[in-house]
């Protein structure tokens, strides 16, 4: 019976025309240029080491179990869960494939190659790790039930022995790995066929119930069988040896999932028919009573358990070795041998691993990591195909389409069987997961070719700013989104710190240099954007760069405060250097008054040409002076907004905040202080003390010099311009102030323009 379903299943596949399978005759057709390079096609290459993989232990041993106990049909809901998510899983891949050129490697070449060498790599190596435990536990399997027969022969021995035979057969030849495997599916056919042909009448009389083993919940039940069904990676791993892998993938893949489905469902229809729940419940070793042949039932679980880990070892070897041609593990084992380009190296160091593995390891434990990981690659490619068929971009032309709801449905429903399975072990393989992208990212490796990403961060890029735009500002949510720019063409360190420790990588901070147009050709602009660059990186400072050729600075400084950005992601903060070519220039006045105006906030620094962040780096306590004279409302609130910020950068992280003022006598002191006090508990800002000065004169200039030497950095609020005084006397102003205090470095100046009510901040 079951001989004449996978039969018609294979025959059949050339004849539909329906909805799933007329895409891959127009494939074979018209659509990819041929790809020789490997030499198996569909079943040998595809279908046979995925319908291996499926049909194991659980079908022989567990599948009665979990029937006696679930029933006819919740059985059947789980049988069709598991093999529905992995078809809508075919499907995805099946899009996929047939929008790209495959190389080997499978699922790691698929995530690499759209979502980046990163995280493929780190799939790619998960995916390896479970394949070493497959082998284990499959090899432990078949030696447990070789040393029941042979008990005077060590079952460590005979575990190693059958690795050593399994890899030396993988590691002469693919092709006799696959003939190998032809035999072991033969096996198979005649112990499947063997149960069919039995009835309840060989099922010995003095067989009774026995004592009830443990009852399963529906979702144990699930977790159980739900690894017969984890198989396609098998095929997909064998990517590499495929005459046309974008065709023979999909078929093979979408042929062994209804091959199993079949499989399952018929098996367990027979068995609920011809043996009892209670008989099911308690004797996991039914169908070989059932069975017409006993012997083959015993030959199909070694068929089955070999068939699976000669599986895992043709295919774990072949992610190594894709994953060491695009660099990121060690060369040796990207190098091939023969015709084939048989991974011989990656082959021996698995069976190193494996058999330590299958000696020392308790396998029971790392069994849900097996699951986990499959459902892990399972879930990414659905997200793939989902998230390329949404956005549509123009590269993604595959012949065969499904609906991005389908993929979605696909990518969610991986991971709620994950948690629904084993939600320990899922956290597992995703810290798991993220360790090995920390690691694979610190390689620094770039992949030669086009990924998705791009156009992933896009489209979230886009309805975040969409999003943004129809939310107002708020206090409780403000952050500086900073433009720093300079004024010569060279990046200053000093002032690049600056912006650093303000932003730490939370909001956006954007560097430009305006270049002047006259003095610097527009072929030799690309090459000052790379050494902006290298010294951007040498600092470590993440950020945007912008390069701005201009004819006057200040055109181009006004230019770029009013302009740069893309819709509600513009900055707000402006940062600019203050020297003395600049602030006595008429036009600066301008860019100050604007930039107030337009609603923005303007941070001038003056600092020291010595490279002072170093050593502020190097003390323990660094002190930050934020004097407090009123007037400009929101002046004081942002500056000490902009010092709490600096707190929490890693430069200023142990830093004191000291807020000075100036007071006229000691009655005004005690006051001030009082309201001080009030005010600290309400703002709980670290490390943050209060200085009032007594000065009957109030000389604001004399004292800020007295008492601000010993700062590190100091912050002062500029007044704002007032509509009825001119120009000239704005800029009289700031320039007697910056003229009071050239001999003090390390100085911001702080004019607020935003309509932000910054004092709620601290409310």
């Amino acid at each position: 019976m079951i001989k004449n379903t996978i039969t018609c299943t294979l025959t059949s596949i050339s004849k539909i025309k329906g909805f799933f399978f007329k895409p891959f005759l127009s494939i074979s057709k018209t659509s990819l240029p041929k790809d020789t390079s490997g030499k198996f096609g569909v079943i040998k290459g595809v279908f046979l080491p995925n319908i291996l993989q499926m049909i194991g232990v659980i079908l022989f041993m567990r599948l009665g179990f979990i029937l006696g106990n679930m029933g006819i049909f919740k059985m059947g809901m789980i049988i069709s869960m598991s093999s529905i998510l992995l078809f809508i899983t075919a499907l995805s891949m099946t899009s996929i494939v047939s929008n790209m050129k495959m190389g080997s490697g499978g699922s790691y070449y698929i995530i690499s190659r759209l979502l980046g060498v990163e995280f493929g790599s780190a799939i790619g190596i998960l995916m390896v790790i479970s394949q070493h435990a497959s082998i284990a536990l499959c090899v432990s399997g078949f030696a447990l039930s070789i040393h029941q027969f042979i008990p005077i022969v060590s079952l460590k021995l005979i575990k190693i022995i059958t690795i050593f035979v399994l890899a030396l057969i993988s590691y002469i030849s693919t092709e006799f790995a696959i003939k190998t495997q032809i035999l072991i599916f033969l096996s198979l056919v005649l112990s499947i066929s063997a149960i069919f042909l039995g009835s309840p009448a060989n099922i010995p009389q003095i067989l009774d119930a026995g004592s009830l083993m443990t009852p399963l919940t529906f979702w144990m039940a699930f977790a159980m069988f739900f690894p017969a069904t984890t198989g396609i990676e098998s095929g997909m791993s064998m990517s590499g040896d495929l005459k046309r892998p974008s065709l023979a993938l999909p078929i093979g893949t979408i042929a062994s999932v209804i091959a199993a489905f079949a499989l399952y469902f018929s098996m367990a229809l027979f068995l609920n028919k011809n043996v009892s729940r209670d008989l099911l419940k308690t004797q996991p070793m039914i169908v070989y009573y059932l069975s017409k042949y006993g012997f083959l039932v015993i030959i199909g679980i070694w068929g089955a358990t070999l068939s699976s880990a000669l599986g895992s070892i043709l295919g774990a070897p072949r992610i190594l070795q894709s994953i060491a041609k695009d660099e990121m593990l060690p060369k040796f084992l990207a190098k091939g041998y023969g015709k084939t380009n048989q991974p011989r190296v990656a082959t021996f160091l698995i069976f190193i691993t494996s058999s330590t593995l299958a000696i020392f390891a308790n396998i029971n434990q790392i069994l849900p990591i097996l699951t986990m990981a499959c459902l892990v690659c399972y879930g990414l490619i659905n997200f793939v195909a989902s998230f390329e068929q949404f956005i549509s971009n123009p590269s993604w032309r595959p012949t065969f389409k499904s609906h991005w709801v389908i993929g979605l449905l696909g990518f969610l429903g991986c991971f709620m069987a994950m948690f629904m399975i084993n939600p320990g072990a899922s956290f597992i393989v995703i810290i798991l997961t993220t360790l090995l992208c920390l690691w694979t990212s610190s390689r620094n490796v770039k992949g030669s070719w086009d990924d998705l990403r791009y156009g992933l961060f896009s489209f979230i890029v886009h309805k975040g700013a969409a999003k943004l735009s129809a939310l107002e500002k708020n206090a409780k949510s403000w952050r500086p989104h900073i433009l720093t720019i300079f004024d010569s063409a060279g990046v200053k360190k000093n002032l690049a710190l600056f912006s650093h420790c303000l932003n730490q990588e939370k909001g956006f901070l954007t560097f430009c240099v305006c270049i002047p147009l006259l003095k610097e050709p527009l072929k030799t602009i690309n090459r000052s954007v790379s050494q902006y660059k290298t010294t951007l990186d040498s600092y470590k400072i993440p950020s945007y760069l912008h390069v701005s050729p201009v004819e006057n600075i200040y055109t181009g400084i006004s230019q770029l405060i009013n302009n740069y950005g893309f819709g509600p992601l513009k900055p707000n903060t402006i940062i600019l250097p203050l020297n003395n070519n600049h602030y006595i220039n008429e036009q600066f006045c301008s860019i100050l008054v604007d930039t107030h105006y337009i609603g923005k906030n303007l941070i001038l620094l003056k600092d020291s040409n010595e490279p002072y962040f170093d050593r502020i780096k190097a003390k323990k306590n660094p002190q930050i002076n934020l004097w407090w004279k009123g007037g400009s409302s929101g002046n004081f609130e942002l500056c000490l907004a902009l010092a709490h910020m600096m707190q929490n950068s890693k430069i200023f992280k142990k830093a004191t905040i000291c807020i000075k003022t100036i007071v006229e006598n000691k009655e005004k002191k005690d006051q001030v202080v009082n309201v001080f006090e009030k005010f600290n508990r309400r703002m709980r800002v670290k490390n943050l003390v209060f200085y009032p000065f007594i000065d009957p004169e109030n000389q604001f200039v004399s004292n800020l010099l007295k008492h601000s030497s010993d700062a590190d950095l100091t912050f002062i609020g500029l007044k704002k311009h007032s509509p009825e005084k001119s120009l000239d006397d704005y800029r009289n102003y700031y320039i007697n102030l910056f003229d009071s205090l050239k001999d003090l470095n390390n100085v911001a100046f702080v004019l607020s323009g935003e309509n932000i009510n910054f004092e709620k901040i601290f409310t």
